[in-house]
């Protein structure tokens, strides 16, 4: 049966249009501000379609080697901190989603790691913590601080507590230990919200970049956000060739900018589809509770 078209449909579409094009436009324009000239991006001409097209500020990102070094770096530190991440969250939130019965400690150990989610030693603590571990200059510095965040535990306790326990009895029933019944019923039975948290662990990781201005001090060694961060349009006049001068011409700051999002923003980009279809499963999954 078809449903009729009322005005009530006509404006609640019009709204929704509305407020997707709000959110897709800031995208579109950054989009088309990093392809546009100098010139038209400040005189205000570049609104909806790129104006003097020029790659000049994408061929500035990618001359230089640190780019694709930074870009390996995220692709190893994304990989590394994503699957140690999934692997230390799954063994966690399965002991402490057991009833009080079964792990009588269980309530204790989240309030402790809620209370180190509320309250943290701070910025120069945890430095001195990752040098005196000798941990600077290493990818393990951006992985191990937050190797297991606390928040997306919570998150997975809740799921794994609307997993029906009757499952875990049969398999302990059936002769399964611990680690079978939480890789073998739990895991396969909750992948829509793991697909969600990896893709929170993704974005974090693929987008940090605060962390390795504090431990990376080796240029070589530190990850894209913070190379992307740190990269600048210096330009010097005096020292240009006529044909560089042209070409500097066509590049601004805001320009540079814009390819750097756009350039940052690919690889989530590229995932983001393959995890949608999880996403809205996997975060109301656990939000209803019996």
């Amino acid at each position: 049966m078809r449903s009729r078209l009322t005005i009530s449909r006509i404006i609640i579409v019009f709204i929704l249009v509305l407020f997707a094009l709000f959110c897709f436009y800031p995208l579109w324009y950054t989009l088309i501000v990093s392809f546009s000239n100098n010139a038209a991006v400040s005189a205000g001409k570049v609104w909806l379609l790129p104006s003097g097209l020029n790659t000049e500020s994408y061929k500035k990102l990618l001359a230089d080697t640190r780019f694709f070094t930074s870009f390996g770096i995220s692709v190893i530190r994304t990989a590394l901190g994503c699957s140690l991440n999934m692997l230390l969250l799954v063994l966690t939130a399965y002991p402490l989603c057991l009833p009080e019965n079964r792990f009588r400690r269980g309530k204790a150990y989240i309030w402790f790691f809620v209370a180190n989610m509320l309250f943290s030693g701070g910025m120069i603590p945890m430095y001195v913590v990752i040098r005196n571990l000798k941990l600077l200059n290493s990818i393990w510095a951006l992985i191990l601080p937050g190797a297991l965040p606390i928040y997306n535990m919570v998150l997975l306790i809740n799921f794994f507590r609307n997993v029906p326990y009757e499952l875990n009895e049969a398999a302990t029933i059936d002769g399964a230990n611990p680690l079978q019944i939480l890789f073998r019923v739990y895991i396969p039975v909750s992948m829509p919200s793991l697909a969600c948290l990896l893709l929170f662990a993704f974005v974090g990781h693929w987008n940090a970049y605060f962390d390795g201005l504090l431990y990376i001090n080796d240029l070589n060694r530190q990850p894209l956000q913070t190379y992307i961060y740190q990269i600048s349009a210096v330009l010097d006049p005096q020292t240009m060739t006529p044909e560089q001068l042209r070409e500097a011409s066509k590049l601004s700051d805001l320009t540079l900018n814009s390819a750097k999002v756009v350039i940052a923003m690919l690889p989530i980009l590229a995932l983001y589809p393959f995890l949608q279809k999880y996403f809205v499963t996997g975060m109301t999954l656990g939000s209803v509770k019996g």
